[in-house]
């Protein structure tokens, strides 16, 4: 510890948060762990469903942008005329096929939802995800305190110890 001030703003928290006893520090230090650790994985969990949501928006923009000349292709009877329209549209079919595989990847339902619901859906899960976030900095926050003080309070119960250096022995 670097000073009575520090010391004396330390002894001023245990005493008021009751954490004068190391077992009690040590407890309160672990359940502030445990407590930023769920809050942590709260917070992984509601980025994840953002991030699949905003995957499942950009697979169906992509199906629904794609559709159309899909659509074109099947109107279209004779072979020959279907090979210079894919040839011409190739890239829209590989776009259209990677949107298929990836919405069956993410579970989509048959009949795809508004595009305005899963933007709004969005927007829900990115709030959620920032108050996950708020809640997890708060709790990380009051676990690095609770880290300081036990630190200080170690350092000042125990006596201080001499940095070991090289110790120069002369025989004689």
């Amino acid at each position: 510890m670097h000073s009575l001030k520090a010391w004396s703003k330390t002894f001023m928290y245990l005493q008021e948060h009751d954490l004068l006893s190391p077992d009690k520090l040590i407890a309160a230090v672990d359940a502030a762990g445990a407590e930023a650790r769920e809050a942590r994985n709260r917070y992984d969990a509601a980025a994840a469903k953002v991030t699949d949501k905003k995957a499942l928006l950009e697979a169906m923009d992509n199906y629904r942008n794609t559709y159309p000349v899909i659509k074109e292709c099947r109107m279209i009877r004779k072979e020959k005329d279907k090979q210079k329209f894919y040839a011409a549209h190739e890239a829209d079919f590989i776009i259209n096929d990677a949107a298929k595989r990836q919405l069956d990847k993410l579970g989509a339902p048959k009949q795809l939802p508004k595009r305005k619901e899963v933007v709004a859906e969005i927007q829900s899960l990115i709030s959620e995800k920032n108050e996950c976030y708020n809640d997890y900095r708060e709790k990380s926050d009051r676990l690095h305190e609770l880290m300081t003080m036990q630190r200080n309070y170690q350092m000042a119960i125990q006596p201080q110890q001499p940095k070991h250096g090289r110790k120069h022995e002369q025989e004689l």
